[in-house]
């Protein structure tokens, strides 16, 4: 369910950062912006979603983030992000000419604690596998879901690094998504 970089050392287990496309809704806003949460179930549902490091985003940014990388979020708890390597804008092919799994998890969340434990798997960009967990605490910012996670890498090249940092999740429309997968029009 969260989503890593590849671009950092650690990030081998860092949730991924980038943007979400237009029309953008933000996963399970609270009623009040307390930073308080009552969750009866992950705020993170299935479908698209984006884990930007920046909250309160612009629907273009949220657009070109999802256009770059994009989780997709199963019933179980299951998980995948996809790095997306697009082609020409005015080609006949599919605007997504290649994708590659960057990374795969399974989250369980603990509705007493309101936290969620993620087992997660990331290949960086030269082909190496890190193995390690996330664990997740969820409240509010500026009305905003906000992710502060800790990750610690169990196993890989990165094997015995932990790391804190937080993302803002924001669902990623299907538009944006199904627009990747179709030919341009002619």
């Amino acid at each position: 369910m969260i989503r890593f970089l590849p671009e950092l050392g650690i990030a081998a287990l860092s949730v991924a950062i980038a943007f979400a496309p237009a029309r953008a809704e933000v996963a399970g806003r609270p009623e009040s912006a307390s930073s308080k949460t009552s969750f009866t179930a992950s705020p993170i549902t299935p479908g698209f979603w984006q884990f930007s490091a920046t909250g309160n985003l612009s629907s273009d940014d949220i657009a070109r983030g999802c256009r770059a990388y994009v989780t997709i979020q199963l019933e179980d708890g299951y998980y995948f992000m996809l790095r997306m390597n697009k082609n020409a804008p005015n080609s006949a092919a599919p605007r997504l000419g290649m994708a590659t799994v960057h990374e795969v998890g399974r989250c369980a969340f603990d509705r007493e604690s309101q936290s969620e434990h993620c087992d997660v798997a990331v290949t960086d960009d030269a082909g190496n596998i890190n193995q390690g967990f996330i664990d997740i605490r969820y409240s509010t910012e500026n009305s905003a879901l906000k992710m502060s996670i800790k990750a610690k890498i169990t196993g890989g090249r990165h094997e015995g690094k932990t790391e804190s940092f937080e993302r803002f999740p924001v669902k990623c429309p299907d538009d944006v998504v199904h627009d990747l997968m179709v030919p341009a029009s002619q």
